[in-house]
């Protein structure tokens, strides 16, 4: 049975903020409430807009979606194959969890940057089988869970009367492949399931159940899932906020990944507080995995270094540093500089959160002329009046550069602890526009207008005077096979494969 819901999400923030050319605004003034027509597991999406006709036709359109849990509400994803109807905005969800609550909302991507409805609220029904059919087996919706490197839980429900022989089974493979495997259930009515082992870590899997009677297979609609990349971290889930380009997804199957997402005290930008930065911190190592921010004139100003190191009150304190005591010939080295964040007192203070700190070797990394330095100074020269996104890394597994610099793991003691991992390598993903001076969103620029890469260098003091050069480029691609994450998943159109050197002026 088919419902209709229009409810308003009372108490709904979803904070998208950011500087320049990427402000994302509640736009009840273009937008009507979403409407969400419900069928079983299956929801038909819908908006109206005030907007022109024809305005739409070329603009990024869709809807972000995120189920409510507890209470809470979870990660966003937007719809894949929004489309527009007119003045509205329509799209169809598959696939989702039965009897759940999800808040949905409708965006366009405008040139002065992105708008959004209100938030709306719609809760899906049973997982609906097709009535049984007598002369044939029936399925429900294929679905994949618990999705790591290697392996996979695959699940689908299965109606059949007949009760003569028959067989039933989940066959898998490689997109790329063009020959299955195959796992058999039992028969009879009910929730199939089967668990995979041994998959090959970051690859996408096509899978199916089946069902063998009378001569004849009978297969369920095709689904599909990805493994995590080999390297460490995990490449699952959404990015938190789609209107963050820089975002990385929170792997949330890794309860070593500790997040916090920084917003900025004192500074506004469309009526939401902008963001500063967000941090990925790792409780075994005692150290930021991954920050992500955006580079933009908006957070720059005569504010002085504040010096206020000090623990982050978003993360658990037991895993940070506890002081701001050095050691293992290693001194205090800032992801996200604090250069970056001179706007004000309050901002400059939150980069100074132990956090957003990593040790670096002191005598010809994180000095002056240092290898670290050097790569920073250089970046600076590289951020443009677009916003220029950045996520600075680390790296713990043994490394060598591109200039034969070479690393290997150990733990050292550092800001009070002596269970601390030294990074082996340290890297900046980096994303902006071609041009530099486009005015427009990265998420609503084509792929040829956009340019993307990864300068990696290993943590080694031999670095110290070494100019960037190409030999420490990397494609956005190949460093996600490296660490295990996902960089710029909120832009569809980053050229994650491929980079020229020339661009970044090399």
């Amino acid at each position: 049975m088919k419902k209709v819901f229009a409810f308003l999400l009372l108490g709904l923030t979803v904070a998208f903020a950011s500087c320049g050319d990427e402000k994302t605004e509640t736009g009840t003034d273009w937008f009507l409430t979403p409407v969400a027509e419900v069928n079983g597991t299956t929801v038909g999406l819908s908006c109206q807009t005030r907007f022109g006709e024809g305005v739409l036709e070329n603009t990024s359109v869709g809807f972000s979606y995120a189920a409510v849990v507890d209470n809470k509400i979870g990660a966003f994803a937007d719809v894949a194959g929004s489309a527009v109807d007119g003045t509205g905005i329509a799209a169809t969800l598959t696939g989702l969890q039965p009897e759940t609550s999800y808040v949905v909302f409708a965006y366009a991507g405008l040139s002065t940057g992105r708008v959004q409805s209100a938030g709306a609220v719609f809760k899906t029904g049973q997982d609906d089988m097709p009535d049984p059919d007598p002369e044939r087996p029936a399925f429900g919706t294929p679905a994949a869970s618990g999705v790591t490197k290697t392996e996979a839980t695959l699940s689908c429900t299965f109606n059949f009367e007949d009760t003569a022989d028959y067989d039933v089974y989940f066959r898998y493979k490689p997109a790329s492949s063009g020959s299955y495997d195959r796992v058999n259930v039992p028969t009879g009515t009910g929730t199939k399931t089967a668990a995979l082992t041994g998959l090959t870590p970051g690859t996408t899997y096509e899978f199916a159940l089946c069902a063998d009677w009378g001569g004849q297979t009978y297969t369920s609609a095709a689904a599909t899932f990805t493994t995590s990349s080999d390297g460490g971290g995990g490449n699952t889930g959404s990015a938190k906020y789609s209107g963050w380009p820089e975002l990385v997804p929170e792997d949330k199957s890794n309860s070593d990944y500790h997040y916090a997402y920084h917003l900025c005290p004192d500074l506004s930008v469309g009526g939401h507080k902008a963001r500063n930065y967000t941090v990925c911190f790792s409780a075994k190592h005692h150290c930021p995995v991954w920050v992500a921010a955006p580079r933009h004139a908006c957070y720059e100003g005569d504010a002085n270094r504040t010096d206020a190191y000090g623990k982050d009150p978003i993360i658990l304190s037991s895993i940070q540093y506890n002081s701001k005591s050095t050691g293992g010939g290693c001194n205090k080295g800032h992801m996200l500089g604090s250069a970056e964040r001179t706007r004000s007192t309050a901002i400059n203070k939150q980069v100074f959160y132990y956090t957003n700190i990593a040790p670096q070797y002191s005598s010809g990394y994180n000095t002056g002329g240092g290898g670290w330095n050097t790569l920073e100074d250089w970046i600076d020269g590289k951020v443009c009046r677009d916003t220029t996104y950045l996520v600075i890394g680390t790296y713990f597994e043994s490394y060598t550069d591109g200039y034969g610099m070479s690393a290997s793991p150990k733990k050292i003691s550092f800001g009070g602890r002596n269970d601390v991992s030294c990074p082996t390598m340290f890297y900046i993903a980096a994303l902006r526009t071609k041009r530099g001076d486009t005015g427009k969103s990265v998420l609503n620029c084509s792929a040829d207008e956009l340019m993307c890469v990864a300068f990696v260098r290993a943590h080694n003091n031999g670095l110290k005077g070494q100019k960037v050069t190409s030999r420490e480029l990397m494609s956005i691609s190949d460093l996600e096979k490296l660490t295990g994450h996902a960089f710029f998943t909120n832009v569809p159109n980053a050229p994650k494969s491929s980079y020229n050197p020339s661009d970044w002026g090399l």
